[in-house]
């Protein structure tokens, strides 16, 4: 079936998906309500193209631009990638999941293709950089070779008042280990929606560390499925408001074969009137035997308006497993302030620290230059408060 069939199914769906969904939970005061209008401009986006060369891997409002390539690297746009056969065109869809994502299937208009190939092993980062600064709705195939092992450095920044809708799927070849850091910069954007969607093969090896500055209204989406057995994934995503920014995140994780493990684990901080919405999902399938599978979510609330939600679920379809979960919600601790005040700091310093502290289990592993700028906007958000 060609794109444009799938794609046409997809918007037909969409269309019958209602947008407005019911509260998560009967102790739920605020979830996420998206309107028609505010998805309009995503049904109207155009492909702008990107001029220039790049040294890394770079878009534009979804456009792939010139790639100075290495010779090991293939990147090219999903048009190009399907004339070369380099893939297929049922790669780049998955089951929608509501009708965000219908509509991110349904109607894109372009979208980048990223081939790491087999046997490939590499220190180095590859760099990935997305900007924008109009509305756009794009889709992308990441495909890592098999005994392949990599590391994916992803950026998404948008300026402008610009509304976008970004879905991509990552595919693990068998043996391939995936260390993969999405930033996500939509502090400008009215409505952002960015959906990860990652395929495990067996024995492959998945590390996610995600961080967050939403925009005033965030809904992102990461699906980790586990197809082949001995899959191990891990998710570490931290997520900063400082004003009224609202965060709606998903991560589910399906296992579908034995012996798969899985980490999930979340940090959020909220000051001003900001929100946050987050949902851990673990789905153990009846044939997903052996497997072992944790979540946990922390909420921090730094000031009396904002609001947090920390909403985990497990389905488990065998008894041969093991699963947990756990989440808390939780006000900046006074004694832990009183305490470093005792020791000379003033109130804005203790709290920076008590931050830093809540939130180092997730930016510690990053490459030094991103968690001092992370630290940066810690700061920022205290100062706020």
């Amino acid at each position: 079936m060609s794109i444009q069939s799938i794609a046409q199914e997809n918007r037909k769906l969409s269309e019958k998906l209602s947008l407005q969904g019911e509260p998560d939970s009967p102790s739920m005061r605020y979830y996420t309500s998206i309107k028609e209008d505010e998805i309009l401009p995503l049904l109207r986006t155009t492909k702008t193209g990107c001029a220039g060369m790049q040294l890394n891997i770079t878009t534009h409002n979804g456009s792939p631009c010139r790639y100075l390539s290495r010779g090991k690297i293939r990147f090219a746009s999903i048009d190009e990638a399907l004339k070369n056969g380099w893939m297929k065109e049922e790669e780049l869809f998955t089951q929608p999941y509501d009708k965000m994502s219908a509509i991110n299937q349904g109607y894109f208009q372009d979208g980048s293709f990223v081939e790491i190939p087999e046997n490939y092993e590499s220190e180095s980062v590859i760099n990935i950089l997305n900007t924008a600064d109009t509305d756009f709705n794009a889709r992308n195939l990441y495909r890592v070779g098999k005994n392949s092992s990599s590391k994916i450095l992803e950026n998404l920044i948008i300026t402008g008042n610009s509304s976008i809708s970004q879905g991509t799927v990552i595919r693990l070849g068998e043996n391939s280990a995936l260390d993969y850091y999405f930033l996500d910069d939509a502090s400008s954007s009215p409505l952002d929606y960015v959906e990860r969607t990652i395929v495990m093969s067996r024995y492959s090896r998945l590390r996610i560390y995600h961080l967050s500055i939403p925009g005033r209204k965030n809904v992102t989406r990461f699906r980790i499925i586990q197809e082949g057995e001995y899959a191990e994934s891990n998710y570490y995503g931290a997520s900063l408001g400082k004003k009224d920014e609202h965060h709606d995140l998903e991560v589910y994780t399906l296992h579908l074969a034995p012996h798969g493990k899985n980490d999930t684990s979340f940090k959020g901080i909220l000051g001003g009137k900001s929100s946050i919405i987050f949902r851990g999902y673990i789905n153990i399938n009846e044939k997903a035997l052996s497997t072992e599978s944790f979540l946990m979510a922390n909420l921090l609330l730094l000031s009396k308006e904002a609001k947090g939600n920390a909403l985990p679920v497990l389905e488990i379809y065998n008894g041969e497993v093991r699963a947990k979960h756990g989440e808390t919600v939780s006000n900046i601790s006074e004694e832990e302030l009183m305490y470093l005040m005792s020791r000379g700091m003033d109130l804005k310093r203790a709290k920076e620290l008590v931050i830093e502290g809540f939130i180092s289990p997730i930016i510690g592993p990053l490459p030094e230059d991103i968690s001092n700028r992370y630290l940066d906007i810690v700061k920022d958000v205290v100062g706020n408060v």
